[in-house]
């Protein structure tokens, strides 16, 4: 089975956690998995909170990208800022120090390493498997749907591919 790659490109700015949150859970569900709302949470909350580290603690775009396999999806955040992320101890009433401890809670691994001049903050949950005519079904719609009308020239919003 081949993995499925969808990959998209933020401009580092806070406004933009939310449309992040929403992307993940929309293209895993576009790629045929049948998420319970609990999985749809739990994916919800750790590509918000990598992201949310990659917009505040780092520096320039944030680039995301999905990594998809039968039973499991990985949610790699790269930002330009190559200080290690740090998990720090949130008090009672802190609203914020929690994030790093909530993705190793809810992801199967999760890691980070040096990127170029940044670094690389991935996290890997465990998915349902779908049937592999679903997720191939996903994939040819969403490549017809980029194919032009009459003349004109489709561009992709963000690039999705799959790799053997």
């Amino acid at each position: 089975m081949p993995t499925l790659i969808h990959r998209f490109v933020l401009t580092g700015e806070e406004r933009e956690v939310s449309l992040a949150r929403r992307k993940v859970v929309d293209k895993v569900r576009a790629w045929g998995v049948p998420l319970k709302e609990e999985t749809a949470d739990a994916i919800r909350l750790v590509a918000s909170e990598l992201v949310t580290n990659a917009v505040v603690h780092g520096e320039g775009p944030v680039a995301v990208t999905l990594y998809h396999r039968p039973g499991r999806l990985v949610i790699d955040v790269v930002d330009d800022n190559s200080a290690a992320p740090q998990t720090s101890c949130a008090q009672a009433d802190d609203e914020r120090g929690r994030g790093l401890a909530l993705v190793e809670l809810l992801a199967s691994r999760c890691a980070w390493e040096p990127a170029g001049l940044g670094k690389r903050v991935w996290a890997e949950i465990a998915l349902p498997t779908a049937a592999a005519p679903a997720i191939r079904a996903a994939v040819l719609r969403r490549l017809f749907a980029l194919r032009p009308r009459h003349g004109g020239v489709a561009e992709p919003e963000s690039l999705t591919m799959a790799v053997a």
